[in-house]
């Protein structure tokens, strides 16, 4: 058997195929791993800075709506503050019968007709914070003249937590005399529940 010669062609062309075989291998097995090993790390990378501003922006709102659940609070407690706790209906009749007398008129009925705190929501939810005020509504009929009538109602008037809603007054037998005057007052007072 004779040995073949490689001319010097064949041995350019095996040069070239072995050059592309090492650059097929170079790409597949070193330069194709990092290139992917880059790109997910670039978007890992992006993956994290999103989650980072949006931690960053949870840490600012937080901060605001601290802020703002703080000023909420204390204007909560300072609403609070400017009116009594819920008293029984006894003290609350105490206090309308002195404030009619202190003003010259002479309480002959009270009625206590109705009292409410939060309006009724549509959900039940036993974990809702409790409405922090209630409103007693008691109507008083009462005996007096006009100008204690007025007195009275410069005294309700300088009060926090005691309104007037209805107010009816007629003169008995028409007398030009308004000392016989008889008056119907309905009273809503606010109370902070305890």
């Amino acid at each position: 058997m004779a040995k073949r010669v490689i001319n010097k062609r064949e041995k350019t062309l095996m040069l070239i195929a072995l050059l592309l075989l090492l650059i097929y291998l170079a790409v597949q097995f070193a330069i194709y791993p990092l290139f992917s090993r880059y790109s997910n790390a670039t978007l890992e990378r992006n993956q994290l800075t999103i989650e980072k501003t949006i931690v960053e922006t949870d840490i600012a709102n937080k901060t605001e709506i601290e802020a703002a659940n703080k000023a909420a609070n204390d204007q909560y407690e300072r609403i609070t503050q400017e009116y009594p706790l819920l008293i029984p209906n006894e003290e609350i009749d105490r206090i309308l019968t002195d404030l009619c007398l202190k003003n010259g008129l002479k309480p002959t009925a009270l009625r206590f007709t109705d009292s409410y705190g939060a309006p009724q929501s549509e959900s039940n939810n036993d974990d809702s914070e409790p409405y922090p005020f209630t409103v007693v509504i008691a109507t008083m009929s009462m005996k007096g003249n006009h100008s204690a009538l007025m007195n009275l109602l410069d005294d309700v008037d300088a009060n926090k937590y005691i309104y007037i809603s209805n107010l009816g007054y007629s003169v008995i037998n028409n007398d030009t005399d308004t000392e016989n005057a008889n008056l119907s007052m309905t009273f809503e007072l606010m109370f902070t529940n305890p």
